[in-house]
Parts: structure tokens; sequence; C-alpha cells
């Protein structure tokens, strides 16, 4: 049987494991969302000028019919327009840059609770048992 105090530790690595797991996901949900925003900024300082449909085969203005014009696409995906620069570019890779660094910082923090869960499991499972007689 595990002793009290071994249990509390385990229990107490469990759920600092628990809490790092949870704070990673979150932090890595950001990165993504930053990693999105920077696309939507590279996507609005290169795209190309608007093309017209002069010249389409009939079979393509066939099948665009209905289709979203490129302005309304544009405008669900950069509704601010005016915001995106390059500057906006360096500010994005500046704080994904700093959110990385947490992230790792992060994920060697959580392998290191790890370890220490696996070796307090070990070590528990290693002292012998203690029986109450009575």
């Amino acid at each position: 049987m595990v002793t009290t105090v071994a249990a509390d530790v385990i229990a107490d690595l469990r759920q600092r494991r628990r809490d790092m797991r949870r704070e990673l996901a979150r932090v890595r949900w950001w990165r993504r969302l930053l990693h999105a925003r920077r696309d939507l900024a590279v996507a609005f300082l290169a795209q190309p000028a608007q093309a017209s449909s002069t010249g389409l085969h009939l079979s393509w203005e066939a099948l665009a019919a209905g289709a979203p014009t490129p302005a309304e696409l544009g405008a669900a995906a950069w509704p601010d327009a005016s915001a995106f620069s390059v500057s906006t570019i360096e500010e994005i890779d500046a704080l994904d840059a700093r959110v990385e660094a947490y992230e790792a910082r992060l994920a060697a923090t959580l392998d290191n609770v790890t370890a220490q869960m696996v070796r307090a499991l070990t070590q528990a499972h290693r002292t012998p048992s203690v029986t109450k007689e009575g």
C-alpha cells in the first residue's frame, strides 16, 4: 500500500501535470491563432489585382455563377483592411516568438513534472506494503 506522504506527492504531481497540459494546450491554441492572423496579413498584402471575368470560357462563367466575389471574400477575411501593413507581420512574428519561448519552457516543465511523477510512482511501488494490524 502506498504511504500517505507518497500518495500526496503523487496526487500533487498529477495535478501539476494536468495544469501544465491545460496551459500548453492554451498556448498552442494562441500560436495557431497568431499564425492564422499572420497568414491573413500576408494574403492581404500580397493579393493580386482584381481579376475580371472577361475572356472566361462560358463553362467557367456558368460554374462561377452565385460564387462569392473577391470583394465579398476580402471583406469577410479583412474587415479592417487598413490595419494591415508590413509592421503588422513583424509585430505578429515578435509576439509569436515570445509565445513560442513560453511554450518551450512550459513543455520542458511538463516533461520534468512527468519524470518526477514517474519516479514517485516507481518509488511508491518499490516500498514494502505497510499493513495495519488491528
